[in-house]
């Protein structure tokens, strides 16, 4: 029967990457690579359920703790850092702030309808069904918004995708600690809401402490031991274990894995991947970034093999209908006040009026983390709650990720003229550059020029933290090429 399972899961992800080729080659348009795992795992389920008569259920734990690290730890690690930190200000803003704003308006939207009779919710499960709400699902937004072609757009939608993930699930854990089966909304008072708050900047602060840590120790490590250089598998090994510890180490102590294991991934990168050997710099970027796609595309045909146990009769479908209609609106609250405020003080905003779109259009899309965190809610109407996500969930997915391309071309989408006209330009000026070695005598290859850091953290990063982790490197002479050199 395992073997059984293990080639049904196999046929699953080679279809999946076969038919994402396809669709990416093919620039088919009403086609997602989500909305085909999750298609192929509806059918498996079909068969399942008339033929052997079985439901799969979700597993929260195989999810959290085994195929949400890898696709973490891939993004982290192999993370674009430069447009990353400078528009670390923007990610902030998105992932964090907007989350947290987006979660009152739920919450209170939610109540309302409540009180309209749409649902028979308690105030406790109100607030940890918006808390599942609150995490979007920005996959399908990257695979249209290219990081060569858009920088600045797709690190944005990167990073808020990693922090609201993290932000939603620090907010669905401090909202059930809290949150008791015997306390109604009316008890809650404003120094309880201080303290829930208080616990979730605690949670924050203590997971990225743990990431720093586990970073710190591998940098390191592999800074003071040459000799795991000439081991590229132990090197690669290592790299891994010490990212997983972070993540398990962070979710023991209940804090969040996601930012701990993000946080690590990013160390790693910045400085433990100089101190690896050629084989395992291309060894781990390479490895990890294909674990993490096998784990994305097998968490989305997850999610359609276990759609089917939940009744359909047990959803919610006009408050469902409604939170969608509201879970728009939040996002159009949140992504455009700031940049309405930039405009009244006649500020420039780093995002134009179009990318704003896409940001907001991308932000409405829920997925499986959504679903993850509703299947541990256990309350007299569980059910319910899991079926009023898994409908949001299945229908942002599949309408979103089909309609994302056409939406770009509605809004008129263009590529950001400023970085990729400088892009394109030091292409040329490479190019040019190896052209004329080819046709001149010898020539003299000048070292790269160093980048003079402008704020306080770069001059500390660059004099003091990076030297830390840094090998002693022995200067080399300017290698002169001659004509004899460039024939060959």
């Amino acid at each position: 029967m395992l073997q059984i399972q293990a080639i049904v899961l196999i046929a699953i992800l080679f279809i999946y990457i076969l038919t994402a080729h396809v669709i990416s080659i093919k620039r088919i348009k009403y086609l997602h690579e989500s909305v085909v795992a999750i298609f192929l795992g509806i059918m498996i389920a079909l068969i399942l359920k008339y033929t052997m008569e079985q439901n799969v259920r979700f597993n929260p734990e195989l999810f959290f703790g085994l195929l949400l690290p890898a696709i973490i730890f891939a993004a982290g690690y192999n993370l674009h850092r430069d447009h990353f930190f400078d528009n670390f200000w923007l990610i902030f803003y998105h992932g964090i702030i907007c989350t947290i704003i987006t979660f009152i308006i739920l919450s209170v939207a939610a109540l309302l309808f409540k009180d309209w009779g749409l649902v028979d919710f308690g105030e406790d499960e109100i607030l940890l069904l918006t808390a599942t709400l609150c995490a979007t699902d920005t996959v399908a937004a990257l695979t249209l918004v290219k990081e060569k072609e858009y920088p600045r757009l797709n690190s944005v939608l990167f990073g808020e995708g990693i922090f609201n993930d993290a932000v939603s699930i620090l907010l669905f854990r401090s909202v059930k600690e809290y949150m008791t089966a015997n306390t109604s909304f009316s008890q809650i008072s404003l120094s309880i809401s201080f303290i829930i708050f208080i616990d979730f900047v605690y949670l924050m602060i203590m997971s990225l402490f743990i990431g720093i840590i586990f970073g710190t120790i591998s940098g390191l490590m592999f800074k003071y031991i040459d000799s795991l250089g000439k081991h590229p598998v132990k090197e690669t090994s290592l790299i891994l274990l010490l990212g997983y510890a972070s993540y398990l180490s962070a979710e023991a102590l209940h804090l969040s894995g996601i930012l701990s294991l993000f946080c690590c991934g990013v160390i790693l990168a910045i400085y433990t991947y100089p101190n690896l050997s050629k084989d395992a710099q291309s060894g781990t970027k390479l490895a990890f970034d294909s674990v993490g796609y096998l784990a994305e595309a097998f968490v989305f045909a997850y999610l359609g093999i276990t759609t089917l146990e939940i009744p359909f009769d047990s959803i919610p479908w006009a408050f469902s209908i409604l939170m969608m209609i509201v879970m728009a609106f939040a996002r159009f609250v949140t992504i455009f006040f700031l940049p309405c405020i930039f405009l009244i003080f006649r500020k420039p905003f780093q995002l134009n009026f179009k990318e704003l779109q896409v940001v907001w259009y991308s932000g409405l899309i829920r997925g499986v983390i959504a679903f993850a965190l509703s299947v541990t809610i256990q309350t007299k109407n569980s059910l319910q709650l899991q079926g009023c996500v898994l409908f949001i969930v299945l229908a942002t997915t599949c309408v979103g990720s089909i309609l994302l391309e056409s939406f770009s071309q509605c809004i008129g989408l263009k590529i950001e003229d400023s970085d990729f006209a400088s892009f394109s330009e030091f292409m040329l000026d490479k190019s040019t550059e190896q052209s004329s070695y080819q046709s001149i005598g010898p020539q003299i290859i000048e070292p790269p020029k160093e980048v003079v850091p402008k704020t306080i953290w770069q001059r500390l990063e660059q004099n003091i933290v990076r030297p830390l982790f840094s090998k002693k490197v022995p200067q080399q002479e300017p290698a002169e090429i001659g004509l004899y050199a460039m024939s060959k």
